[in-house]
């Protein structure tokens, strides 16, 4: 059974899906029709017009961490494409680390004999980790700047994003008592001041842990308490996240 979306308190899109399909992290998860925009016809929020090279470029979306949800959310807004090849990519991110292979091998979490067989490649799976985890890291760095103008111009406009998620959500009360995580699929409009403190996080590295106790305290305004002032000793918790994904 699936109920519609429906509006509530003016803010927050919450729809209820009964046994919602599995989705394969491997591969990128769909939108929820409620934040889907016409990509290939709109214009983005920094101003640029949506390059079609950049809607042909396979990237996926969603994550399962807070940091790379919103890294992944950025790349909506590049202007140019990253380099597609494991080979390209690699010499990428040595120049971004200034030519230091130790460093790279630190980063991408593997010894430097390992880093030398994968410049040797001339390209891994898809689905190895090792692309994964490159592939994560140049979707970090990339276009710095451009993503730092989108922001800045998204909070300059009411300073609104969508949050598509399954996750299992946990809640305690004022008294102590809690119910058990309850699994959640779920499209939210989350509102000012979230947005901006999401943004601000990320700009300084915050850890998951902080950015994830940020998305709480904006989950628990807008699904919960409907931007409502929320009650002493009352919290939400994301827990097992099954995917998250960002829209702005």
């Amino acid at each position: 059974m699936v109920r519609q979306p429906r509006q509530i308190g003016g803010n927050c899109l919450a729809p209820y899906h009964h046994n919602p399909p599995r989705q394969r992290r491997d591969r990128p998860v769909d939108l929820h029709p409620a934040i889907v925009p016409a990509l290939a016809s709109s214009t983005v929020q920094t101003g640029h017009p949506c390059d079609e090279s950049l809607l042909e470029l396979s990237l996926r979306l969603s994550a399962d961490t807070v940091q790379e949800a919103l890294d992944r959310a950025d790349s909506r807004h590049w202007t140019r494409n990253p380099p597609r090849s494991t080979r390209a990519r690699l010499t990428y991110l040595l120049k971004q680390t200034r030519q230091d292979a130790a460093a790279l091998a630190d980063l991408l979490q593997m010894t430097s004999a390992e880093l030398n067989v994968l410049r040797a490649s001339p390209q891994i799976p898809a689905d190895h980790p090792l692309h994964q985890t490159v592939e994560r890291e140049v979707v970090r760095l990339w276009q710095p700047r451009v993503r730092r103008r989108a922001h800045a111009t998204i909070l300059a406009n009411n300073g609104q994003m969508m949050l598509s998620f399954r996750a299992w959500l946990g809640f305690t009360a004022a008294a102590g008592s809690s119910d058990d995580p309850r699994l959640r699929f779920l499209t939210l409009s989350l509102q000012s001041p979230h947005p901006h403190a999401l943004f601000t996080a990320r700009h300084r590295d915050a850890p998951e842990p902080e950015l994830r106790g940020i998305l709480n305290d904006a989950l628990g305004a807008c699904y919960f308490h409907r931007n409502r002032p929320t009650p002493s000793g009352e919290t939400v918790s994301l827990e097992r996240i099954d995917f998250l994904e960002f829209h702005y």
